[in-house]
């Protein structure tokens, strides 16, 4: 009875779910290098001169995204994406199903 209710496991899936974490760790260390080069970028603007007149010369009126607007867009892209909650149940695991006693009591 037990048998026809669980869900069988195969060895492809868990190399498959195994390698769809693997991918979500790497993908979100790249976010977070990503965010710390923009903040650098963003430092160096800030603090010299010669670049700010670069990009005004260069960029024109997209300079001001180097002042940390764009790095803190990109922050605030970043904590959306962390916080979500998985929509389709992806990080929930695999989940066993277990028999329940149910007893009726006549009152």
């Amino acid at each position: 009875m037990l048998l026809g209710m669980a869900e069988a496991v195969s060895i492809a899936g868990l190399r498959a779910r195994r390698a769809a974490r693997r991918a979500r760790i790497i993908a979100g260390v790249q976010s977070v290098v990503i965010f710390l080069l923009l903040v650098a970028v963003a430092e160096d603007y800030n603090h010299n001169q010669y670049f700010q007149a670069w990009a005004f010369a260069n960029l024109g009126g997209l300079g001001f995204l180097l002042n940390g607007t764009l790095a803190t867009f990109y922050a605030g892209i970043l904590v959306a994406v962390f916080l979500r909650r998985p929509q389709d149940g992806a990080g929930q695991g695999v989940r066993k199903m277990e028999e329940v006693a149910v007893s009726v009591e006549a009152q």
